[in-house]
């Protein structure tokens, strides 16, 4: 799957998953922002991610798609737990909802991430 197609796919996930953890988060009295903001930054490090590990198909060495593969995984991971750390030691009354969302919505963008890439690694008979 190419990187517009995907980048495509990924913001209307966005837009879904947002839309239906607002109105979640509404129903039941959690912080809408929260919600929000978790999972448009899961979407966004998904896309990320992925256009790294896209870059490193174009190269013919299995070394180094591993290497772009790893480094995309890698920094996608680290930084969705730093914000979750972040949140946790700095708005104690969002902690919930922000880690919920988050993590659901990183799922998610990871298992269609792994999709893509497995298309694209598919051989053409």
């Amino acid at each position: 799957m190419s990187i517009p197609r995907f980048i495509t796919i990924i913001l209307l996930l966005i837009i879904v998953l947002t839309g239906v953890g607002y109105l979640i988060a509404q129903r039941y009295g959690y912080e809408p922002l929260a919600v929000v903001v978790a999972i448009s930054l899961s979407g966004l490090l998904t896309m990320v991610a992925y256009t790294l590990s896209y870059k490193g198909l174009d190269k013919k060495e299995t070394t180094t798609f591993v290497a772009y593969l790893l480094t995309g995984m890698f920094a996608k991971m680290l930084v969705g737990i730093l914000t979750v750390i972040l949140i946790a030691l700095e708005y104690k009354e969002i902690v919930s909802e922000y880690v919920v969302s988050f993590f659901l919505a990183y799922f998610v963008f990871t298992a269609f991430e792994v999709y893509g890439l497995m298309r694209k690694l598919r051989a053409k008979i």
